[in-house]
C-alpha cells in the first residue's frame, strides 16, 4: 500500500512516501492562497491514480499558533 506523508509549510509543501520497499521524497512550492493546490498537485504526481493512505501535517498552522498570529484582537 502506498503511504504518503505531507507537510504544508509557508514556503514549501513537502512529501515523503513509501510503497513496500521503495520510498522517496518530493517538494513543491506552497500555494499560500490555497494550500490544497500544492497538496493535490503533489498527491497526483506521486500516486498517479493509485490508491494511497495519507498522513498530513501543517507547519503553517503550527507556526501561526507559536507566533500567536490569527487570533482575534
Amino acid at each position: 500500500m502506498l503511504i504518503i506523508g505531507v507537510d504544508t509549510g509557508g514556503t514549501f509543501t513537502d512529501f515523503i512516501w513509501q510503497d513496500g520497499e521503495k520510498s522517496g521524497e518530493y517538494k513543491l512550492l506552497s500555494t499560500p492562497l490555497n494550500p490544497a493546490e500544492a497538496v493535490l498537485a503533489g498527491l497526483q504526481k506521486i500516486a498517479d491514480n493509485r490508491p494511497f493512505q495519507l498522513v498530513h501535517g501543517s507547519t503553517v498552522a503550527t507556526n501561526a499558533l507559536l507566533a500567536l498570529r490569527g487570533r482575534a484582537a
